[in-house]
């Protein structure tokens, strides 16, 4: 009776212990039969936090396989089996929780090389496509300037030609010669005019 209490005790405990993982630091007096009961509910960043506050007490024989779980679902099953044959092959052994780590770093730093390709391809790809507009640009039509120069020389010959047609006009020669006509009878040049004006010359 005594037994059955006591295994509903640790239960109880265990059930406790993993409703309330979060708070779980050291673990050192803890029994290791307690332990693999609450460790495997643990996410990565709380074994981490467990393993860095324990003190006294090595958890590698229980974390050890859950980090190999960790490694084969977040890298794959191949990349797992790579490291095993690697390790054979140089007779060394690390705890997966180092290969994790490591394997962790190199998959960050390849990502951020990735990252930096891509924008120096960007990058490129941006400053070509400035130095097309540029070059477009480049070929603009005459200045403001110019076409104020050629626009004013246009209005100096508009305004010749009809100074000259204005000058032609029989109407303004009628003019002039009545005003030359008025001169002369003033100055006593001339006695009477040599031409008469007609009516038609008017329009």
């Amino acid at each position: 009776m005594e037994e059955v209490k006591l295994i509903c005790l640790d239960e109880r405990w265990i059930s406790i212990a993993i409703d309330n993982r979060d708070d779980l630091g050291d673990v050192g007096s803890l029994d290791f039969k307690f332990l693999e009961q609450v460790l495997p509910h643990c996410s990565k960043d709380q074994l981490v936090h467990i393993e860095k506050s324990t003190r006294g007490k090595d958890l590698s024989p229980i974390t050890d396989k859950l980090w190999k779980k960790f490694f084969e679902r977040d890298f794959g099953v191949k990349a797992t089996d790579e490291v095993i044959e690697k390790m054979k092959i140089k007779k060394v052994i690390f705890k997966w929780s180092e290969l994790y780590q490591a394997k962790l770093k190199r998959v960050e730093e390849a990502e951020k090389e990735a990252g930096e390709r891509l924008k120096n391809l960007y990058q490129k790809e941006s400053a070509r496509k400035q130095s097309r507009q540029v070059r477009v640009l480049d070929k603009v039509p005459p200045s403001s300037s110019s076409n104020k120069r050629s626009g004013s020389n246009a209005g100096r010959k508009l305004m010749k030609k009809v100074r000259k047609e204005y000058l032609n006009c029989l109407e303004v020669k009628n003019l002039e010669a009545v005003k030359m006509k008025r001169t002369a009878k003033c100055s006593g040049l001339i006695k009477k005019p040599r031409t008469t004006l007609q009516a038609t010359n008017v329009f």
